[in-house]
C-alpha cells in the first residue's frame, strides 16, 4: 500500500467513524468497516500478481486504529448513557477468558516462530547477535513483537470481526525479517514485465532494507582501511568473509571517492539475477542511484563525463515516467542529482574546466556539446546544448551558458513530458501555455514573492521573464509585474487580463529572443486583442552582471 492508498483508507475510516450513532451497535459498525475495507481492497486489486503481504502492512494498523476509535466511542456511550450499560454475564466472562487464553497461546507460538526466523536471518547475514539487535530494521521488528502483549484487548476486538487478522499480523511481522536477497528473489515470481507502480513500490521496500544492511557492512570496513587499497589477494580472511556475506545480498564493494563502502546493486551488478529484467525499465534510474550514490563529490564529477551522462540517461527516463514527482522523496533526490550533475557538465568544474587558459572553449567541450545536441546522452538537454553551441559558434560566447541554472535543466524534463516546445516555420522557439507551464511559472512566482531576491531574475531567459510577467499581472500583483519592466513602461497602460490562462503560447519573433509574442485565446480577444508583443532589453545589475527586462509592450 502506498501513501495515497493509505490516505484513502484513512479517509474511509473517518467516514465510517462519522456515521457512528450515539446508541452504538458494535457488531454493525465493525461489519460496516469490514465491508467497506473489502470493497476498497477490491477496487485497488490488479489483475497482475500482488507484491508480498509486507507491502500491505499499513492495513493492519488501520484496523487497529479503527478498533481504538470504536472502543473509545463505546466507552463514551456508556459514560453518557449509564442506563444502557449491561452487566457482563458469567457466560460472557468465560468467553472473554477463553479468548485471552487463546491469544496468549497464539502469542507464545508466534514468538517462537519469530525468534526462529530472526535467527535464520542473523545467520544468513553473518552478524553477531549484539550488533544484529542494534540494526534499525531489527529493532523495529523486535519492538513490534514486544508490544503484542500490551495490545491484547485491542487485537482481540479486531480478531472478533476479522478471523484472518492474526494470520495477517504474523505474516506482516515476519516479512520484516526478509533479507535483501529474499526480497530480490521475489521478482522471479513475476512471469511478465512488472508495471511501473509495482516496480517502484518494490524499490521503496527493497531500498530501505538493503541500505540498512549495507550500512552495517560498510561500517565494518573502517578497520580494514589500509588493506582495502591493496590487491584482493592480500585481504585477510575475515575481510574476505565480510565481502562474501555482503555479495550474497547483492551488495557490491565500491570506492566513493573518499572511502570504501557497500552499495546495493542487484540490477546492474555482474552477479545480478537474469529475472531482474522483469522490473519496468522506467524505474531503473532509482536502482542506479541506489547502486552508485551521488554523481558529484565536492562539486566534482565522481565518474567520467561519458559514464556520468550514461547514468543521467537512466535518470531522465525515470524522471519522465514518474508522475509522483514533488510528492516523492526518492523523486526529489533523483531530480536534484539530474539538475546538479548536468549543470556541472555544462559549466565545467575546477578540475575539469571547459575553457583553455586563454579563455577559449576547449575543442573536447565543443565535441561534447555536439554529442548532447545530437541526442547521444538523452533528449532533455538537446535544445539547451544546441543553443549554447550555436551562440559560441557565432560570437565565441554563450549568454545561455552564463545564465544557466538548475531551473533551466529541469525545464528540459518538463518540456519533454508535455511536448511544450514547438517549432515555428522560421526555426525559432515557441512554448505552449498549458496547465503544466502555468504551474511551473506559479512555482517561480511564489519563490520570487517569498524571497524578493532579484538575483533570481538574473537567471531567467526572455520567455521566462514574459511568462512571469503574464502570471504576476494576471493575478493582480502589480508590484512583481513592475519589477520585470524598465522605467520606460508604465504598468497602468497594460490592459488588465484575467489570468495567464488567457494566452495560448509564447513565440520568439523571427530569430530574436528579445522579441516575444504572446498569442491570446479567442475568448479574450475583446479584452486583450489577438496578441501582446514584448520587447526585452538587457540592463546592468549591481553585481556587474545583466538581466533581461521588458522595455515595451504592444497590442
Amino acid at each position: 500500500m502506498d501513501d495515497k492508498q493509505f490516505e484513502k483508507r484513512m479517509e474511509l475510516l473517518k467516514k465510517s467513524y462519522d456515521r457512528i450513532e450515539p446508541q452504538l451497535d458494535p457488531e454493525a459498525v465493525f461489519g460496516q468497516i469490514e465491508a467497506e475495507n473489502t470493497m476498497q481492497q477490491a477496487e485497488e486489486s490488479n489483475t497482475t500478481q500482488k507484491p508480498p503481504s509486507k507491502w500491505q502492512k499499513p492495513a493492519v494498523w488501520i484496523a487497529s486504529i479503527a478498533s481504538v476509535l470504536l472502543l473509545g466511542v463505546l466507552v463514551s456511550s456508556y459514560v453518557i448513557n449509564p442506563s444502557t450499560f449491561v452487566q457482563t454475564t458469567e457466560q460472557e466472562q468465560k468467553q472473554k477468558q477463553k479468548q485471552e487464553q487463546e491469544y496468549d497461546e497464539w502469542l507464545s507460538n508466534f514468538t517462537k516462530k519469530y525468534q526462529e526466523k530472526r535467527e535464520q536471518m542473523r545467520k544468513e547475514l553473518d552478524i553477531p547477535e549484539k550488533e544484529f539487535s542494534e540494526i534499525s530494521l531489527i529493532q523495529n521488528a523486535d519492538n513490534e513483537v514486544y508490544s503484542l502483549p500490551k495490545r491484547k484487548e485491542m487485537f482481540l476486538e479486531i480478531q472478533s470481526v476479522n478471523n484472518d487478522f492474526f494470520k495477517g499480523l504474523e505474516t506482516d511481522i515476519l516479512d520484516d525479517l526478509q533479507t535483501p536477497r529474499e526480497l530480490i528473489q521475489y521478482i522471479e515470481t513475476y512471469e511478465d514485465l512488472m508495471t511501473f507502480e509495482e516496480s517502484y513500490y518494490f524499490y521503496s521496500i527493497y531500498s530501505y532494507r538493503a541500505e540498512d544492511i549495507a550500512l552495517y557492512y560498510s561500517n565494518k570496513l573502517a578497520q580494514y582501511e589500509k588493506v582495502l587499497s591493496q590487491k584482493p589477494t592480500s585481504f585477510p580472511a575475515d575481510l574476505n568473509q565480510l565481502i562474501a556475506s555482503a555479495n550474497n545480498q547483492y551488495l557490491e564493494l565500491r570506492y566513493n571517492g573518499e572511502s570504501f563502502e557497500f552499495k546495493p546493486n542487484a540490477v546492474f551488478g555482474k552477479d545480478a539475477p537474469e529475472y531482474m529484467d522483469r522490473l519496468h525499465p522506467d524505474v531503473l534510474g532509482y536502482f542506479k542511484y541506489l547502486a552508485t550514490g551521488s554523481l558529484l563529490i565536492g562539486g566534482e564529477l565522481r565518474y567520467s563525463i561519458e559514464d556520468s551522462t550514461t547514468i543521467l540517461r537512466l535518470y531522465e527516463q525515470t524522471l519522465l515516467a514518474d508522475n509522483a514527482d514533488e510528492y516523492n522523496d526518492n523523486f526529489n533526490v533523483l531530480k536534484g542529482e539530474f539538475e546538479n550533475t548536468w549543470l556541472a557538465i555544462f559549466k565545467g568544474t575546477e578540475t575539469n574546466p571547459i575553457r583553455t587558459k586563454t579563455g577559449q572553449y576547449k575543442s573536447e567541450y565543443m565535441d561534447l556539446l555536439a554529442k548532447i545536441a545530437n541526442g547521444d546522452y538523452g533528449e532533455a538537454m538537446r535544445e539547451t546544448a544546441q543553443l549554447i553551441l550555436d551562440e559560441i559558434k557565432i560570437t565565441g560566447q554563450s549568454k545561455t551558458l552564463e545564465q544557466l541554472t538548475t531551473y533551466d535543466i529541469w525545464m528540459g524534463i518538463l518540456h519533454l513530458r508535455n511536448d511544450i516546445f514547438m517549432q515555428t516555420q522560421d526555426g525559432t522557439t515557441s512554448i505552449a501555455i498549458d496547465d503544466n507551464w502555468i504551474e511551473q511559472t506559479k512555482l517561480l512566482y511564489n519563490s520570487y514573492v517569498e524571497t524578493r531576491d532579484d538575483t533570481m531574475i538574473d537567471t531567467l531567459n526572455p520567455i521566462n521573464i514574459v511568462s512571469l510577467f503574464l502570471y504576476a499581472h494576471g493575478v493582480g500583483d502589480r508590484d512583481i509585474a513592475q519589477r520585470l519592466l524598465t522605467d520606460a513602461v508604465d504598468i497602468n497602460t497594460v490592459v488588465q487580463f484575467d489570468g495567464m490562462e488567457s494566452f495560448t503560447a509564447l513565440h520568439e519573433i523571427g530569430d530574436s529572443s528579445l522579441n516575444i509574442r504572446a498569442t491570446v485565446k479567442s475568448a479574450a480577444h475583446g479584452v486583450i486583442g489577438q496578441q501582446l508583443s514584448f520587447k526585452l532589453t538587457t540592463v546592468a545589475t549591481e553585481n556587474g552582471g545583466t538581466r533581461y527586462l521588458i522595455s515595451a509592450i504592444n497590442n
